[in-house]
């Protein structure tokens, strides 16, 4: 018998036009081929390129959660899709500015497409002229006139008039999302020893059960995590590394903020110098206190001999732990309690460096040290003797020559007099006891700049004005006015500015901590990065601030130098925290709080350039070449690569200012990495033909050293656009085509064959998107909500694995329908519509898993609204389209989830989702004519659906 009859709607004879129903739907599907966006239409393909460019900038900057929401979205811009919730805000605005041409790619100059337009001042492009303007080996540069450095007015120049500037001075009550509570398998009941310890130096504190238990995981060193298993604890080594950063910088301002009550030396470097000097004592110190509570757990291997780093280390978490929850005065009371002798002059102190302190002292005296050993080589001990030209000696012992030399030199200075030795710094402390004031005749601009900055900062009272008036003077400006500045007893705002600085980095770090581990106790080595400010950051600030426009300088310097503004920022800051102190750390001013959360953790170019190159065994050796006037001397950086078969290439790029080694290294890196960016950004007509060469250069380098890569290697590659990982990784075939047509022509006509690796990694980085740790099947499985969405995306979740991983053999469309009807039909009613005919249409065995997983979920979602099923089928241009009505069944609640999955998980396969049915196309394999060698290694790995490859199965019944 027919395994048909009976099965009447499936017999019917082959209509011309698929019924209405279905015919609708694909010819809505097929109108879907743009977006709105604020009223303007933005086609797919648009849409899917600027989200991979915007990904690229959150990639560098480490914000990954965001960098996948922005791969996972370019996936669902196919044709007759559509995203399944409305855009978020940041996200409009970014697609808005890259649309209007205000945004490029993470840490590239965004180059332009049309290589014959005029040439803008710092463009890479040549002369339309044809003509060379920069020599093969060097980066292109325009000619235009460079405008006069900052600080220097062009001849003739007027004055410009003063307009007051509109300065924000909101005032932000900061919120942060609550913390998660480390695992009582890795906290115990550990948190309550230190606790009483805490209790017991600093006083009374209330701490609730969570803060008990982030003590608990602070007292850990990484070798009690290694050791206490991998499957027994769900915290990741970096957030220790962040505890331990945090409170760093906690103890940094506790510090100095303890020094300048009772010191204000004459010079910034005496203050920098006793800062660091406390620094080193007061880690000994709390070090020894937490040892000697018994608050370091660690590993049994470590246990066995313990470096003192290690109970340093806890004492920092500890203290990074009070910062977290809000327990700042405790960590003070801490602190100045276990450190209660850090006052007292160096020489009284056993944290200083007594060796650089007599060497200071006696240098005129003819300090020496000879040394006797004594003991088996395993266990020596030294004896270091000091001697000095008037014939007084000094001996210490030590297990090291190190150690027993500064055990030497500290009796040496013990029975030296202390007010022979101090008296000049203790003159240098005590020589402004007054308070500053406020200047009583200033410009206008530093008046409206004061009144401002007191309504930001909510400063009150004389002190504090006067203060805020030391952060906007410049040296120049008290060296030209010594006699106004003394009798307002005031001075630069150079030690302001050291305060700030170290005020700024505490600010940064715990901002970048609460962000980081309220999303998880988890995070990687990217998400756990903290970089202190840099100059460029405070500078930006300041700017912000348009403390420019306020700050008193000499007539010979420009208020306006980002040296000068970044100065200014930060004892602006310093200002604020020594009127409120850690108030800033929950109610700030809105323009730094946005600075704040809006600093970028990233990786310098230097360093970006190394991590990519090492993955294909690229090394890198600066060469420096001075330039320039001696008493303005700036550097040019040739980086010199080297490949994995020893070809060499030159590259330097000239800095368009002055610049130092360091800075002269990162614009050759970033000239190097906005070319490696070219192919991805369809910019290759764009290039002179030094950076070609240097384009092929590095697509050989990268094609002859690719080596195994591990999921962290591959994420970076992707999110740079490497080898078109990233095109692969959207699953945009048509521009993965389009890449590999650009890119073969800079290989040769004789390049050789492609390598396995390569292969590979293209077969690896579709698996890593596809059912990777970061992919979306991956993290809705990992939903842990108990809510019925949560269930739903679990389920779902299972079921697009089950497709993916156990796809049909040697059965056609028909057998699915057929096996899912003969099911299904007992439970609910079901009607099967089948246009297919005759049409030639070759699944793969993923896609026949797709149409069996999504009859059963709509059959089951039928069957629990007690309603029947419909099931329309027809082949169209090669397309097998699936049409399931279901009524009674919120569709998009129900079957959302599921269909952005198997769109985004498995080739050639979209799902549509609508308000009464599901529309499953499944597509045909691309054209592959004599595709490139490089598009057929991405489409074979594109296509793969298991390791074991077999041929696809007709829709025909056998």
């Amino acid at each position: 018998m027919n395994r048909w009859v009976g099965i009447v709607s499936l017999r019917e004879t082959a209509a011309p036009t698929p019924v209405h129903r279905i015919a609708l739907a694909i010819e809505a599907a097929r109108a879907r081929t743009s977006y709105s966006l604020g009223g303007r239409k933005v086609s797919y393909e648009r849409m899917r390129q600027a989200l991979r460019r915007i990904g690229q900038t959150y990639a560098a900057r480490s914000e990954w959660d965001r960098w996948s929401y922005c791969v996972d979205l370019a996936g669902d811009f196919f044709d007759g899709g559509a995203p399944a919730v409305e855009l978020p805000r940041w996200l409009v605005g970014e697609l808005r500015a890259v649309f209007d041409g205000k945004a490029g790619p993470a840490g590239r100059r965004t180059r332009h497409h049309k290589p014959q337009a005029a040439t803008r001042p710092g463009s890479r492009r040549s002369d339309p002229s044809g003509r060379k303007k920069t020599t093969p080996g060097v980066s292109a540069r325009t000619s235009a006139a460079r405008p006069p450095r900052t600080g220097q007015r062009p001849a003739m120049e007027q004055p410009r008039p003063y307009i007051r500037v509109e300065r924000q001075r909101t005032v932000r009550e900061v919120t942060h999302p609550p913390l998660p509570r480390p695992p009582a398998s890795l906290a115990g009941t550990f948190g309550e020893v230190v606790r009483a310890a805490i209790r017991d130096a600093a006083g009374e504190w209330e701490a609730g059960p969570e803060a008990t238990a982030w003590l608990a995981l602070a007292a850990s060193h990484r070798s009690h995590f290694y050791e206490s298993g991998p499957g027994n604890i769900a915290v990741t080594p970096h957030v220790l590394g962040m505890l331990d950063a945090l409170g760093r910088s906690t103890l940094g301002v506790i510090l100095l903020d303890a020094y300048v009550e009772k010191h204000q030396p004459e010079k910034v470097g005496t203050q920098s110098s006793e800062y660091h000097r406390r620094s080193t004592a007061a880690r000994m110190a709390l070090g020894e206190w937490v040892a000697g509570q018994g608050l370091v757990r660690m590993g049994a291997g470590e246990a066995q001999s313990p470096a003192p780093s290690v109970a340093e280390g806890v004492a920092r978490q500890i203290l990074g732990v009070l910062s977290l929850v809000g327990a700042h005065d405790t960590a003070q009371r801490l602190v100045r309690t276990v450190c209660a002798g850090i006052d007292r002059p160096a020489d009284d102190n056993d944290g200083t460096d007594p060796v650089t302190e007599a060497q200071n002292l006696f240098a005129k005296e003819g300090l020496t040290y000879d040394y006797t050993g004594q003991g088996p080589d395993h266990s020596r001990t030294y004896i270091a003797t000091a001697r000095i030209s008037s014939g007084r000696t000094a001996q210490g012992t030590g297990p090291t020559k190190k150690v027993a030399r500064a055990a030497a030199a500290r009796v040496l200075l013990h029975g030296h007099s202390q007010a022979r030795r101090r008296g000049d710094v203790r003159a240098a402390d005590t020589r402004f006891v007054a308070w500053p004031q406020p200047y009583s005749a200033a410009p206008l601009r530093y008046r409206d700049a004061v009144s401002d900055l007191v309504a930001m900062l909510e400063l009150d009272g004389r002190r504090a004005e006067g203060l805020l008036a030391q952060a906007l003077t410049h040296a120049s400006y008290v060296y030209e006015n010594q006699s106004e500045a003394t009798a307002h007893h005031q001075r630069d705002n150079q030690l302001l500015a050291h305060h700030g600085s170290v005020v700024l980095d505490h600010l940064a770090r715990h901002e970048r901590t609460r962000r980081t581990l309220a999303q998880g106790l988890v995070p990687d080595e990217d998400e756990a990065r903290i970089h202190t400010p840099a100059n460029e950051d405070t500078a930006r600030l300041g700017t912000e601030l348009a403390l420019g426009e306020g700050v008193l300088t000499g007539r010979g310097e420009n208020g306006q130098r980002p040296s000068t503004v970044a100065g200014a920022a930060q004892a602006v800051v310093a200002t604020a925290w020594r009127t409120h102190g850690p108030r800033l750390l929950h109610r700030r001013p809105a323009v730094l709080d946005d600075w704040l959360t809006g600093l970028q953790h990233q990786q310098d170019p230097v360093t970006v350039l190394t991590y990519l190159m090492s993955m294909f065994g690229v090394t890198h050796v600066p060469e420096h070449r001075l330039t320039g006037p001696d008493h303005l001397p700036s550097y040019t950086s040739t980086l010199v690569l080297n490949d994995a078969r020893g070809r060499v290439h030159r590259w330097a790029a000239p800095p368009d200012r002055r610049c130092s080694k360091t800075e002269a290294d990162k614009v050759t890196a970033q000239d190097i990495l906005d070319v490696l960016a070219v192919p991805a950004d369809d910019l290759a007509e764009a290039l002179t033909p030094a950076e070609r060469d240097l384009l092929r250069y590095l697509l050989r380098a990268q094609l002859d050293g690719l080596g195994p890569t591990n999921e962290r290697q591959r994420a970076r590659m992707i999110s740079g656009g490497l080898l078109g990982t990233d095109l692969l990784a959207t699953g945009d075939l048509d521009a993965f085509r389009i890449w590999a047509e650009r890119v073969q022509p800079f290989l040769g006509p004789n390049a050789a064959p492609l390598p396995d690796t390569l292969r590979g990694l293209y077969r690896q980085v579709v698996h890593d998107i596809r059912l990777g740790p970061r992919s979306l099947v991956s993290r809705m499985a990992a939903d842990e909500g108990t809510d019925h969405a949560s269930t739903v995306r679990r389920n779902a979740a299972e079921a697009v694995r089950r497709a993916a991983r156990t796809g049909p053999w040697g059965v056609s469309a028909r057998d699915i329908v057929q096996d899912w009807w003969r099911a299904q039909a007992p439970r609910t009613g079901v009607t099967v519509r089948d246009d297919m005919r005759q049409e030639v249409f070759l699944p793969l065995p993923s896609q026949l898993a797709a149409l069996h997983e999504t009859l059963t979920w709509c059959g089951e979602a039928a069957e629990a609204a007690g309603t029947p099923v419909d099931v329309e089928l027809t082949v169209q241009d090669g397309t097998l389209h699936a049409w399931i009505g279901l009524h009674e069944v919120d569709v998009r609640a129900a079957c959302d989830d599921l269909a952005r999955l198997l769109s985004r998980t498995l080739p050639c396969t979209d799902c549509l989702v609508s308000d009464d049915h599901v529309l499953l196309r499944l597509h045909s394999r691309p054209e592959t004519q004599t595709p490139p060698p490089l598009a057929a290694a991405g489409l074979d790995a594109y296509l793969s659906d298991h390791p074991t490859t077999k041929e696809p199965t007709s829709c025909d019944t056998p």
